[in-house]
């Protein structure tokens, strides 16, 4: 049964208690106008993520009397500003929904904040630059403080094979982002165990890879060595991208 939000009709544009503020909320736009202004920021948004944000009270859209979904520019910045916190802050719809609901109580984006730990280490590019240790690895409560996690969600993660600390008991810096990510799905109903399938996915994504890379690697001296591991990660990340693109287009024929 939808909401009485989502059976919104077609009405005059209110004024007031709608963010951002200043944007018209005349709803004008079809769900697939909208999916086409958004794309090009987002390329993976299609029309049924729409719906699913809409089942997620991230948006609502009028309706028209025959039951079309008619979007406003406010919903569509709206729609912007969840599936930028997505992206960029890795944040669950549960945050981003109160985010919203802060935002049109009246008070201000400086004001909403994440509910987060400030990082204390610097990335670019989803590389690390600056870590608190010498090689870049992270102590369980670094990991913790930069994820905002419990230990108890890590030990899950950690039982899951999602993640592993070496044998002084410290994760590698890629750690950070697997568990930001890993949390995501988690805060959406997945549990952790559902996602050891990732883990065995990649490893297999390695062996086909390692073993078309050159074999010299593994008999020749450092220089080949150092080829073979170059040739190995390369082709990783483009198996990677391979896996990404196909999971893409999966869920594109879902609509």
């Amino acid at each position: 049964m939808q909401s009485p939000a989502s059976q919104r009709r077609l009405e005059p544009e209110p004024t007031t208690g709608i963010w951002p503020v200043g944007v018209s909320t005349k709803p004008v736009f079809s769900i697939g106008k909208v999916v086409e202004q958004v794309k090009g920021e987002f390329p993976t948004v299609s029309v049924s993520k729409l719906r699913f944000l809409e089942d997620q009270g991230i948006v609502s859209p009028a309706r028209t009397a025959s039951g079309y979904r008619k979007y406003s520019a406010a919903d569509i910045e709206r729609v912007r500003y969840c599936l930028s916190r997505q992206r960029d802050s890795f944040l669950p719809l549960r945050l981003i929904r109160e985010q919203l609901a802060q935002l049109d109580a009246g008070r201000t984006l400086n004001e909403v904040e994440p509910e987060q730990k400030v990082a204390r280490l610097i990335a670019s590019e989803g590389k690390f630059v600056a870590a608190t240790s010498m090689d870049g690895t992270l102590s369980a409560r670094e990991l913790l403080d930069l994820t905002g996690i419990s230990t108890a969600e890590l030990d899950s993660f950690v039982q899951a094979g999602l993640v592993a600390p070496d044998l002084s008991g410290r994760f590698s810096a890629r750690s950070h982002q697997i568990v930001k990510l890993a949390s995501l799905l988690v805060d959406e109903g997945i549990p952790p165990r559902q996602l050891r399938f990732l883990k065995t996915t990649a490893l297999r994504l390695l062996d086909l890879v390692e073993r078309a890379s050159s074999p010299v690697g593994y008999r020749g001296g450092t220089v080949a060595k150092a080829r073979h591991l170059a040739q190995t990660q390369e082709l990783s990340e483009v198996a990677a991208q391979l896996f990404l693109q196909m999971v893409r287009l999966s869920a594109e024929k879902l609509n």
